[in-house]
């Protein structure tokens, strides 16, 4: 409601300004001839990043770049002429703190300039993520010997639309206005790398007016909650004009022209159509280059400054709501398609019976009333009474998942295809009891997936022991008759789930994203359109369960395959079980199960008592749920004794294996042989195939 009145305002205010005005444009000319509309491209003199990564500044130094040209693959080694790049580590949230030393000067904007890489995996422009997404920019000016003071920004532009369309953004749900209101929640950025780089003009309050001993430091906020999507490369600029255009150029390409001294170079402040009509007499103007003047000149009036800052502001708000609300895709029913018998020959021959949809005849008949049938239609009759064979394969599969084995070996077929269960009269008792509780009824309702679980963990063959007797082995090797239960290594995402409840470090969350444990560097390498550039989770999002892992396409995570999940490349409803080497190497050298040792060992030496004896009944308490053997105290107590050593001879050694993990260590943990030589046990006992069986 508001921003119409306040559009009125706008058009009504513009319609008073002649469409020509001789004066104003010869003024204009000298302005733009002179340079005073340029942006001057600056030289930083530092630059730091807060948060691990690293700014380097190229000036003079050549850099190499890639960038695309019509489609082509460029590459280029050119002065840097003021470019930072970002490098090194490369965090979720990242702030650059850049100083510039601008010399004596009045100065209205300060532009900042992003330079496309075809090696930023974030659409060319970001270090991560598939965009970059500046939290905030600001702006404080240092005087020798006076604190730096933050200077207010009141507007904020970039090159994307001509001056008359002040609400053009790339994406209203990240708008220019966005990085300058104080609120970490919003940000500018760019969604898709076009071919060109993206300029950000933001406008000062107040003229500035330094010296040349005056500093300039700008803050560039990264901290979206989409992770490491920070800008890799920009430059920044500073124009004496406070409707300055923000410049528009090509990926890689963007026009600099030096100063007479050589000692800055700049771009000219004016868009490029207004630029292309002020080299022609007025009366040689067509309709597009004198409206393309008028909407600057209407752009750059003093007097509607204002008024062009309320729109923008409030179409902000708008596109910043409209982006907030969640979409949902939906579509309209069309009639459907006629579908015939098609004559054999002759998939032309359209003149055979029509068929409607149903079900294949010997398995009934759908109940659609005389209609139509649909999906809906055929959804009630899979799950209809009528129809056991959902209710029979979803027990079978449940069936397996606790006792390593369905009640039909054939979970992808219980047809004639399939073995003939074991049990059938149970299969189809549980198939019932899924589908219309009768046992304990009262506490729960159809299709209760819970109830059914309870009624199979609680009955006395699951809570069988699962040692083997040697004439139940002979006469039942696989056990499919339940003589006791059976073992089984658990699924590779429990695997990583019972090292960390086992060291204390398991996040209890459930629900919420999927979350990047730690794995080798490069592993995504292969990957592109976009590239990805892999970055771990950090606090408590490492120690989520295997289950929230993230997944890139068929990459999954390297532990996860080591343990035999699947990939997505086709649906798998048995998983194979493998014992291999690499295994083991997994559970020893994974960070992941490194640190889960280290802590494991911290609460041994915590809560398991003073002697090694005593904590190590502690940590097979908490492992196994078991006393160790003589045997195993033996091999273990001797595996202590060694790593004891050897860690007092190589303190460094002892504080980089304690070291491992984001986990808290006590205070003088990265000093306690004792504290490493106890994780080499916990570890060694992590490793054990025992901790990953299910009995």
């Amino acid at each position: 409601r508001r921003l119409a009145p306040a559009h009125a305002r706008l058009e009504e205010k513009a319609a008073a300004i002649p469409a020509s005005d001789e004066a104003w444009e010869n003024d204009l000319k000298t302005r733009w001839q002179n340079g005073l509309l340029a942006w001057t491209w600056q030289h930083p003199i530092d630059a730091r990043a807060l948060h691990g990564a690293t700014l380097t500044i190229y000036d003079t130094e050549p850099i190499e770049s890639n960038y695309y040209v019509d489609g082509t693959l460029q590459t280029a080694t050119m002065p840097g002429d003021g470019l930072v790049v970002a490098g090194g580590a490369n965090p979720d949230n990242e702030t650059y703190v850049v100083t510039l030393a601008p010399g004596a000067g009045t100065w209205n904007q300060l532009g900042l300039d992003v330079v496309q890489d075809e090696s930023l995996p974030g659409a060319r422009y970001a270090r991560g993520a598939d965009r970059f997404l500046l939290s905030e920019i600001e702006v404080a000016l240092a005087e020798p010997g006076v604190p730096a003071r933050p200077l207010t920004l009141s507007m904020a532009t970039v090159n994307d639309a001509p001056p008359a369309v002040p609400s053009s953004n790339t994406d209203p749900g990240m708008p220019p206005l966005a990085a300058i209101d104080g609120d970490a929640r919003t940000a500018w950025g760019i969604r898709f790398g076009e071919a060109r780089d993206p300029f950000l003009a933001v406008r000062f309050a107040e003229p500035v007016q330094t010296t040349a001993g005056s500093r300039l430091i700008v803050t560039l906020r990264h901290e979206s909650e989409l992770r490491s999507a920070c800008i890799g490369r920009f430059r920044l600029a500073l124009s004496a004009d406070a409707f300055a255009w923000p410049p528009v150029a090509d990926a890689g390409r963007r026009a600099r022209s030096r100063d007479p001294g050589g000692a800055r170079t700049w771009a000219s402040g004016l868009p490029e159509d207004v630029m292309r009509a002020l080299r022609r007499p007025a009366e040689d103007r067509d309709e597009t280059e004198r409206n393309a003047v008028r909407d600057y000149r209407i752009w750059s009036s003093r007097d509607l400054a204002p008024d062009f800052a309320d729109v923008l502001r409030m179409e902000t708000e708008r596109g910043l709501l409209e982006a907030s609300i969640p979409r949902v895709l939906t579509t309209s029913s069309v009639d459907p398609a006629v579908t015939r018998i098609l004559p054999r020959g002759n998939w032309m021959d359209d003149s055979a019976p029509i068929v409607e949809p149903a079900i294949p005849r010997f398995l009934g008949a759908l109940d659609t009333k005389g209609e139509r049938a649909t999906r809906l239609d055929l959804a009630g009759w899979l799950a209809s009474r009528d129809n056991p064979l959902t209710a029979r394969a979803f027990v079978n599969r449940t069936w397996r998942e606790f006792f390593g084995a369905g009640l039909s070996k054939a979970l992808d077929d219980l047809g004639s295809q399939g073995e003939w269960p074991t049990h059938p009269e149970l299969l189809d008792w549980l198939a019932s009891e899924l589908m219309h509780p009768e046992f304990e009824a009262a506490s729960t309702h159809d299709w209760d997936v819970r109830h059914i679980i309870r009624v199979i963990v609680t009955s006395s063959t699951y809570r069988q022991s699962s040692i083997t007797g040697t004439a139940d082995h002979d006469g039942d090797p696989e056990n499919r008759l339940l003589a006791h239960q059976n073992r089984f290594r658990v699924d590779a995402e429990n695997v990583r789930d019972i090292a960390l409840h086992v060291s204390g470090l398991l996040a209890e969350r459930f629900g919420g994203p999927s979350v990047s444990p730690l794995e080798p560097a490069g592993y995504l390498g292969a990957l592109n359109f976009p590239k990805r550039e892999y970055s771990a989770s950090h606090g408590a999002d490492l120690y989520r369960r295997g289950l929230y892992t993230t997944w890139q396409r068929t990459y999954l995570h390297p532990s996860l395959m080591n343990f035999d999940a699947p990939t997505r490349e086709e649906c798998t409803v048995v998983r194979g079980t493998s014992n291999t080497p690499l295994q083991a190497l997994d559970l020893l050298n994974d960070p992941i199960y490194v640190e889960a040792a280290r802590v494991f060992a911290q609460n041994a030496v915590a809560n398991g008592g003073g002697s090694f004896r005593s904590r190590l009944e502690w940590i097979f308490d908490r492992a196994l749920n078991r006393t160790p053997t003589a045997e195993e105290r033996a091999v273990l107590g001797g595996l202590y004794q060694r790593s004891l050593k050897r860690f007092a001879a190589d303190p460094d050694g002892a504080r980089g294996f304690v070291g491992t993990g984001e986990a808290p260590r006590p205070p003088d943990a990265r000093r306690s042989a004792s504290l490493a030589a106890t994780a080499a046990v916990t570890r060694a006992v992590l490793n054990l195939h025992e901790l990953i069986t299910r009995y």
